[in-house]
Parts: structure tokens; C-alpha cells; sequence
């Protein structure tokens, strides 16, 4: 944990959604090592990964990438950044399914190993930068990003899905933390709609959206 006002904005959307992926996908390498190996979990388990990853490459870090230019910071392993620890992740779970049940096993562990990798460089190196460059208010406009349909990350129906998935692949402390994580971020002051536009400035995924594109007091950002 990180002694900042920040850490409750980051923790979720790392810490927390991390867990839930090694957790789930310990239960699936647990269960691939009893012979109960079921496919459309894992294939549950990408998707909810993928959406996730998406929200990284396209908002969190452009957004950092800009920041740390802009303040003369340090420059990010390029893994982390072009979307190469992903690929590798995705080919990881395409080999999974597509290998005889003999050599799942092991290909599970190295899936595994290799997320690690990254999630654990993720919160060692992006958590801390977040907190240092950007407000509260922007880290929470940022998250809620994850639930505009017109973004495509997680529409309105399969959002209680997820979020199910989620919970379910917590201890109960970290569920309850999440659950806490929702009622501050709804309570959070909003961004200004300066903030807001200086912030999707930074973000070339967003720049085709005007302010009408995004619900205002659902995305974290003042309705005046």
C-alpha cells in the first residue's frame, strides 16, 4: 500500500482486478491439474483480461506517457507500453487452448508466469507514476471510462457480469474494499470540464468524442 489520497482511486483498477485474474486463473490451473480442465473458462478469463488490457493501452497510459514527457520523467519498459505483454499473455491463452490435455498443464504455468510478470511490473511502476502525475479526480474520470458504451469496453448488461466475475474471484476483504471503491468513486467532486478536456487531450482514443459522448455525472466530470 502507498500513503497517498490517490491510492483508493488506483488500487482498484490494479491491485484488485489483478487479483481477481491470478486468482481465477489459479482455480483453472488447480482444476486443469485434477482433469477438470473447462475451456469457456479460460476463454471468460481472456475476455475479462482483454477488455481490462484495452482500458490500459488506450486511456491509462497515453494519458501517463503524455504526463511523464510533459514533466521530463522516467520512460516506461516498452513492453508495458506497446502492448507486447499482452500479446504475449493472448498467444499464451490461444496455445492453452489449442494444445493436447498432456501439455496443458504446463503451458497454464507458463501462461501464469508470464502474467505475473507484467501485472506485478504494472503495479511496481504505472501505480506509483498514476499517483505521482495525475489528481484523484483524474484517475477516477480515467476509470470511469470502462462503462461508456460508445467506448465498447464493457457494455451496460455483461458490466453485472463482470463485475460478478470480479467479486467472485476476491477474498472477501478485497471484495468488500471494491464495494467501498464504487460508493467513494460516486461520491468523489467530479473533474471540471477544463480538467476534462485537458485530460482527453492526452488521449488519442478519446479525441473523436466531445463532452455530449460521455454521460457527465456517471464519468466523474461536472455537469456545469
Amino acid at each position: 500500500r502507498i500513503n497517498h489520497e490517490s491510492w483508493d482511486a488506483v488500487v482498484s483498477n490494479y491491485v484488485y482486478i489483478h487479483n481477481a485474474f491470478r486468482n481465477d486463473l489459479q482455480r483453472i490451473i488447480v482444476a486443469c491439474d485434477s482433469g477438470k480442465f473447462i475451456a469457456s473458462e479460460l476463454i471468460l478469463w481472456r475476455t475479462v483480461l482483454g477488455r481490462h488490457s484495452r482500458l490500459e493501452d488506450e486511456i491509462f497510459v497515453p494519458a501517463l506517457h503524455a504526463r511523464l514527457r510533459r514533466n521530463n520523467d522516467e520512460v516506461l519498459r516498452e513492453g508495458l507500453t506497446n502492448g507486447e505483454d499482452h500479446d504475449t499473455v493472448e498467444k499464451l491463452v490461444d496455445k492453452t487452448l489449442a494444445c493436447s490435455d498432456g501439455d496443458r498443464l504446463s503451458v497454464l504455468k507458463e501462461l501464469s508466469a508470464a502474467l505475473e510478470k507484467h501485472l506485478d511490473d504494472e503495479e511496481t511502476t504505472i501505480m506509483p507514476l498514476l499517483i505521482k502525475h495525475f489528481t484523484t479526480r483524474e484517475i477516477y474520470a480515467m476509470n470511469s471510462c470502462i462503462a461508456n458504451p460508445k467506448l465498447d469496453y464493457v457494455d451496460k448488461e455483461r458490466r453485472i457480469d463482470v463485475k460478478k466475475w470480479w467479486l467472485g474471484n476476491l477474498a472477501e476483504s478485497e471484495a468488500g474494499a471494491v464495494e467501498e471503491h464504487y460508493k467513494t468513486a460516486r461520491n468523489n467532486p467530479r473533474l471540471s470540464r477544463e480538467g476534462w478536456e485537458k485530460l482527453q487531450a492526452d488521449i488519442p482514443a478519446l479525441h473523436k468524442y466531445g463532452l455530449d459522448d460521455f454521460p457527465l455525472e456517471e464519468f466523474m466530470i461536472q455537469n456545469k
